[in-house]
């Protein structure tokens, strides 16, 4: 991902970067547990949050269903919407991968049926992805991908809002080309020295892509300091941003818990310098 949007950044052409606006608000990973109190006072209202209980909403006992519809509870009351995390399987080429794709329906009924309902659900491993696949493969195959997931969620009863990760735009654009209208795609996810390689990029060329077909972008930033923080919510035209101090760590599955914990800046909204003070100050026309 991060070699893609260096070339693409160096050779994108079209839109130049003209959309100034703050974001609209927090899209936040929030996998903080299933202690309700944990969230408590930290989710500014019109938030989008992500919960993930267990990989998605399945195999949860009784006592773990009490406590994220609590958890679910306390977002909604703090003005959030809820988010239900669902893994996709990338292009479906291993078995657990394929084991994943499939388990989507059942997923989705968990989120309904079990915890008693979502506001949406963020799609993750969401392109026709492989590391042997081309990009003009990877372009073609995530549309129909997006569109089997679709017919899932509406034969599942389970409407919202959805939102996809596939960590990146896709060779110019395509992944964001591939959702529809009123859906959301995360632009991009990855550690702040990637992002300033491939910024110009995605708050230019791809922003306006996705403005003119009324999707709404997501920008997920993790390992940055408070003052890159502060640039990059300054800096970036996405719809919905998170920057989170916790560092990506190779040497972990998932590179380690970098969404499981508020970032140490997180703060409020009345304390100069921290993230959600930021982006209050943004949204009103200030400076932070």
């Amino acid at each position: 991902r991060f070699s893609a949007v260096v070339a693409l950044a160096a050779a994108a052409t079209g839109f130049a970067a003209t959309a100034t606006a703050a974001p609209t608000g927090f899209g936040l990973i929030a996998y903080w547990g299933e202690t309700a109190s944990t969230y408590g006072g930290q989710v500014p209202t019109g938030s989008y949050v992500v919960i993930n209980p267990n990989s998605g909403a399945q195999g949860l006992s009784a006592s773990q269903i009490t406590n994220w519809k609590a958890v679910i509870a306390n977002i909604r009351a703090q003005g959030g919407k809820v988010l239900g995390y669902v893994p996709t399987g990338y292009d479906r080429n291993t078995a657990d991968e394929l084991t994943r794709y499939n388990a989507i329906p059942t997923e989705l009924s968990a989120y309904k049926n079990t915890l008693g309902g979502v506001d949406g659900f963020f799609f993750d491993e969401a392109a026709h992805d492989d590391a042997a696949l081309t990009d003009a493969q990877k372009c073609s195959g995530t549309p129909t991908k997006w569109a089997n997931v679709r017919s899932m969620v509406s034969g599942s009863g389970a409407g919202g809002i959805k939102v996809w990760n596939a960590g990146w735009p896709g060779a110019s654009g395509c992944f964001v080309s591939a959702a529809q209208s009123g859906e959301h795609v995360v632009m991009y996810e990855a550690a702040y020295a990637d992002y300033l390689n491939g910024a110009s990029w995605l708050n230019g060329d791809v922003q306006n892509l996705a403005t003119s077909l009324n999707v709404k972008t997501w920008l997920l930033i993790h390992s940055a300091t408070q003052a890159q923080m502060l640039a990059t919510l300054k800096g970036t035209t996405a719809n919905y941003v998170y920057v989170t101090s916790m560092t990506y760590n190779p040497s972990l599955p998932w590179g380690g818990p970098i969404w499981n914990y508020t970032p140490t800046y997180w703060g409020n909204d009345t304390t100069s310098g921290t993230e959600r003070w930021c982006l209050k100050s943004l949204k009103s026309g200030g400076s932070c």
